[in-house]
């Protein structure tokens, strides 16, 4: 399957789909075009789910965040277009959660920023164990925006949530699986036969049957939508803070833009 995205591939076979992000010399940043790119695919998925989903990275890394490039053009748009954009990625997220089908994040190298928020959109969480975990927003002054402030509280409660996002530090795949961020953690060298067994127990049962458990697993959780909704706005204040931006020129002039 071809997505209109150069930095997303996507390829299905035997009952089976793998969604790639693949921009390796940016450690797989997130794009609007490749957000868009994975809310296209998991949409197609939903007529005919796979028995399996599973999104990785290239190079080594999950994804080390958003792309930072275009939030200083942000602080100058109006509040409403930025908006637009912030929840057609939501709208993204969202297919990836609804799809009734498994969905496994393989979490190698950086996991980070909205790179981990696309995996907490995931249905399960591999870990390699060189990856690390981390939202790394605050030290730039922004706002978590995906989706990660509202589901981490109920998977490593409230402490270590504000941890991570407060301090913006990371951890490493063991603390991570220890917390519950993550459900399988993968023996140095046994990642791709760890994650290839959860694919082949998750594809052997009905696919029905995982569609109907997310459903109602879905259903008891906070009020996730509200929480997402409320961090657009929330978002849109901190582009529009001077010293963000000045820390996000500062960022991108280290990173080389």
């Amino acid at each position: 399957m071809e997505t209109d995205c150069d930095d997303v591939s996507v390829v299905r076979e035997e009952g089976r789909a793998t969604v790639t992000l693949d921009r390796p010399g940016k450690l797989n940043a997130l794009t609007g075009e490749m957000f868009a790119a994975l809310g296209d695919a998991f949409e197609s998925f939903a007529e005919d789910p796979p028995d399996v989903v599973t999104v990785r990275g290239t190079g080594g890394n999950l994804s080390a965040g958003v792309d930072m490039s275009g939030v200083p053009g942000w602080a100058e748009e109006r509040p409403l277009a930025v908006r637009d954009q912030l929840e057609s990625v939501h709208e993204s997220v969202r297919a990836i959660e609804e799809l009734d089908a498994p969905v496994v994040a393989a979490c190698e190298g950086h996991v980070l920023g909205g790179g981990l928020e696309l995996a907490l959109a995931c249905d399960l969480r591999v870990a390699a164990a060189d990856a690390t975990f981390g939202l790394p927003e605050s030290r730039m002054g922004l706002a978590m925006d995906v989706g990660g402030a509202q589901k981490l509280p109920g998977m490593v409660g409230e402490g270590l949530t504000k941890y991570l996002v407060m301090t913006g530090e990371s951890i490493g795949a063991e603390r991570a699986f220890r917390s519950g961020l993550v459900e399988l953690l993968a023996a140095e060298g046994e990642f791709g036969s760890e994650l290839a067994a959860l694919e082949s127990s998750l594809a052997e049962k009905p696919t029905y049957v995982h569609g109907l458990a997310k459903r109602q697993i879905h259903g008891v959780r906070p009020d996730v939508e509200t929480g997402m909704s409320l961090a657009v706005h929330h978002a849109i204040a901190a582009y529009h803070e001077e010293e963000t931006m000045d820390r996000v020129t500062g960022f991108l002039g280290e990173d080389g833009g």
